[in-house]
C-alpha cells in the first residue's frame, strides 16, 4: 500500500523537521544572546528596560508553540480520521486480517484478527503525530526539568507494563469480551435503536465521549475515595514525574475496566463501529498531552478538555489538591459535580506521585493492590 507509505513517510518527516527547526532556531537564538544584548546596550538608540531582540524572537516561538501545538495536533489527526471515515470507510469496516478468534456472547459477535501493518499505520497515523509532536515539545519546551523520565525508575517501568498488560496478558482480548457481554445484555433493555445515526458524524462523536466521560469520571471518582478500588489505581499515580507515556500506565485491572465502562452504554444504545473509533482516536492522542511535561497555555479550553494545566494538580502528591479534575478526556463533570480545580496564582504542581510509594518493579506495580500499605 504505497499511499500509507507515502503518508506515514509525509508524518514521520514533518516530526523530524519540526525537531531539527524548532531546535536550531532556540539554540540560535541561546548562541547569540549575548551578541544580540551586546549589540542593543551599545546602541546609542538603547532604552533602559527595553526587551532584548533575541530574547523576544525566543519567547515569540515559545509562545506560539504554548498556545497553538495542542489544537493544530487534534485538528489534523482528527481530521485525518474523520476523512478516513467519510472517504475510506471500507478500510475502517475490513477486518485488520485474517481471523483468528470468533465467539459470541449474548448475542454479541466478537471476532479477533491478525493485524496487517499497513491498514494498522492508517489507524494509528492520528496516534504518531501526537506522540511525535508531544514528545518533541518534552524535548524542547518542557513543563518542568526535572520530569524529564529515567531509563529505569521510569521508562523501563512503564514500557514493561505496558508490554505486561497488552502484549503478554493481551488486555484488549478481555476488554473485548467484556464489551460484548456487558452491551448484550445492555442492548436486550435500552434497545438497539436509541443511538441518533442519523445526527452528523462529528455530533455522534462528541455524544459519545460526553457519555463516556460520565461513566469514567464517577469511576475515577471512586478510586480515589474508596481505599480499595485507590489500591489499584494507585499505580497510575505511582511515578513522581509526569511525561507522555504515563497516559498507558495503568494496572491491569484498570486497564480492563475503563474502556469497558466507557464504551458499553454508546455501543448498548447502536453506536456505529467508526464513531467508536474516531472516539477513542481523540482519547488517545489526547491522553499524551493530558500527561505530557510540555509547557502549553489552554485558556478557554480549561472548562471543556482536560488539560496538562488540570491534570498536574490531579497528580500531586498532596490529596486535598489531588482529589480534583477527575475528567479523563472532558472536563464537563468536574465542572457540573463541583470537582474542578485551577488556582489562579502562577504555582508551579511539581510534587506529583503517591507519597511513600515509588516502586519500579512491574510485578511490584501489579501486586500493589495486595501489598499497598496506607495509614488508618
Amino acid at each position: 500500500m504505497s499511499f500509507v507509505k507515502r503518508l506515514f513517510d509525509i508524518i514521520i518527516t514533518y516530526g523530524v523537521l519540526f525537531v531539527e527547526i524548532y531546535s536550531v532556531r532556540c539554540e540560535g537564538v541561546m548562541n547569540n544572546f549575548n551578541q544580540v544584548s551586546a549589540e542593543v546596550q551599545g546602541s546609542e538608540n538603547n532604552i533602559k528596560g527595553q526587551p532584548k531582540r533575541g530574547d523576544t524572537k525566543r519567547n515569540k516561538i515559545r509562545t506560539f508553540f504554548a498556545w497553538m501545538s495542542y489544537p493544530l495536533v487534534i485538528v489534523i489527526g482528527m481530521g485525518f480520521a474523520f476523512w478516513m471515515a467519510s472517504s475510506l470507510p471500507d478500510l475502517l469496516a475490513a477486518p485488520l486480517g485474517d481471523s483468528i478468534f470468533d465467539i459470541s456472547i449474548f448475542g454479541r459477535e466478537i471476532v479477533l484478527y491478525e493485524v496487517d501493518l499497513h491498514k494498522y499505520l492508517m489507524y494509528l497515523m492520528p496516534v504518531v503525530l501526537s506522540a511525535l509532536w508531544v514528545y518533541c515539545m518534552e524535548r524542547f519546551q518542557y513543563f518542568s526539568k526535572d520530569w524529564h523520565p529515567e531509563w529505569k525508575q521510569h521508562i523501563f517501568s512503564d514500557l514493561g507494563l505496558f508490554i505486561l498488560n497488552n502484549v503478554i496478558l493481551r488486555a484488549e482480548v478481555f476488554v473485548a469480551m467484556a464489551m460484548a457481554a456487558s452491551a448484550g445484555v445492555l442492548s436486550s433493555w435500552v434497545g438497539i435503536d436509541l443511538w441518533p445515526s442519523q445526527w452528523p458524524l462529528v455530533f455522534q462523536v462528541i455524544l459519545f465521549l460526553i457519555i463516556a466521560e460520565f461513566m469514567t469520571y464517577w469511576l475515577h471518582r471512586f478510586e480515589h475515595e474508596k481505599l480499595w478500588l485507590w489500591r489499584i489505581h494507585s499505580v497510575h499515580h505511582n511515578p513522581n514525574k509526569l511525561y507522555w507515556f504515563n497516559a498507558t500506565r495503568f494496572h491491569y485491572i484498570d486497564l480492563i475496566a475503563i474502556p469497558v465502562l466507557s464504551n458499553v452504554p454508546a455501543i448498548a444504545m447502536g453506536a456505529d463501529p467508526v464513531v467508536i473509533y474516531l472516539a477513542t482516536s481523540f482519547s488517545v492522542m489526547h491522553g499524551m498531552w493530558q500527561h505530557g511535561n510540555v509547557d502549553v497555555r489552554f485558556g478557554w479550553l480549561n472548562y471543556i478538555v482536560s488539560s496538562p494545566e488540570l491534570h498536574r494538580w490531579h497528580h500531586m502528591k498532596d490529596t486535598s489538591l489531588a482529589n480534583h479534575n477527575y475528567g479523563s478526556n472532558l472536563i464537563i463533570w468536574d465542572l457540573v459535580f463541583g470537582t474542578w480545580f485551577l488556582p489562579k496564582e502562577k504555582v508551579s504542581p511539581l510534587h506529583v506521585g503517591v507519597v511513600d510509594l515509588e516502586g519500579d518493579g512491574v510485578i511490584k506495580q501489579l501486586l500493589l493492590p495486595i501489598t499497598m500499605k496506607v495509614d488508618g
